[in-house]
């Protein structure tokens, strides 16, 4: 299905899917004193601003992991997923089988283990006339997908018409079965990212691999194949390391965003909040794409400080 890139929002989701992992790491409140800084020019006002959490499933206690964030502005919610972050996430990323669906086991797993918390937070009756927008990146991507899958055939949204469009970044594919969503999804992947295509390349490998493809065949039959079915849904948009991107399947589009992001750069560098050693567009955006040979890492920033966090609040 053709659709129209938006620029602004890509970026925008860009941003959000990088602050999932601070949520993570270093709090909700990280986030709020962030994006109340207005130090992201990409990134909207959001009035609701909410983790999203799930049970560790590897450990017997009662301890919940941020899987992402839930934001609402007045017009419109955001959805932003973290990829993998901890023992949990990685044991999901290698439940590879698919399910009856044809769906990757361990991400409807992902998705399953806070859907509850994501349908009482979307039915909330001041979000019930608000369009959705989903994003993440790596296993956060493969969950926006998944996500979005859900909300059509859920009927959640009963309300027409509204927008729900999906940004995923270096996100691996979900199905070994073709599934149409009828929404815009828009995949981006960084040049030299493996993970997007990491079943792809582990199906290759084991076929290469002398005594491997036996063994593999022995201990789970039917893996290889499965591995060898998984496929994505719509075009790839590759991102460059001078900003530029291009989808795959029309080489004529070319820096579709290369100067919002450079205006982007230009500004946030400029700010007198950006002095602070912590989130700026600049780094977000240079993180993005600056390290090719390390797709899972996508989304780092540096840590605060407590004199980052007063500068933010100042």
């Amino acid at each position: 299905m053709k659709h129209t890139l938006n620029r602004q929002r890509s970026l925008e989701m860009a941003c959000l899917s990088q602050l999932t992992y601070v949520a993570y790491n270093q709090g909700l409140e990280v986030v709020r004193d962030i994006l109340k800084s207005g130090c992201s020019p990409l990134v909207r006002q959001y009035e609701t601003i909410e983790f999203i959490q799930a049970p560790r499933a590897l450990i017997s206690t009662s301890d919940f992991a941020c899987c992402g964030l839930a934001l609402s502005a007045p017009n419109e919610i955001a959805i932003a997923i973290r990829g993998t972050e901890n023992l949990d996430d990685y044991f999901l990323n290698l439940l590879a089988e698919s399910n009856s669906q044809g769906i990757h086991s361990g991400f409807d797993t992902f998705v399953e283990r806070f859907w509850e918390q994501l349908q009482e937070f979307i039915l909330r009756e001041y979000n019930s006339r608000k369009d959705i927008f989903i994003t993440g990146h790596s296993l956060g991507g493969a969950a926006a997908t998944l996500i979005t899958k859900r909300l059509q055939e859920s009927g959640l949204k009963l309300i027409e018409p509204y927008v729900l469009e999906t940004y995923t970044f270096g996100a691996p594919p979900v199905s070994t079965e073709e599934f149409i969503l009828d929404t815009p999804l828009y995949r981006f992947r960084n040049a030299g990212d493996f993970i997007p295509h990491l079943p792809e390349i582990i199906a290759v490998a084991i076929k290469r691999i002398p005594g491997l493809r036996g063994a593999i065949a022995n201990w789970k039959p039917g893996l290889l194949e499965t591995l060898s079915n998984y496929s994505h849904l719509e075009a790839e948009y590759l991102i460059e390391n001078d900003y530029s991107c291009r989808q795959l399947d029309e080489p004529d589009i070319s820096k579709i965003w290369q100067q919002d992001v450079n205006d982007a750069v230009d500004a946030s560098g400029s700010s007198a909040q950006q002095q602070a050693d912590g989130f700026s567009v600049g780094e977000c955006l240079k993180t993005l794409i600056d390290i090719p040979d390390e797709g899972m890492n996508i989304a780092r920033v540096r840590s605060f400080t407590d004199a980052d966090q007063a500068t933010l609040k100042a």
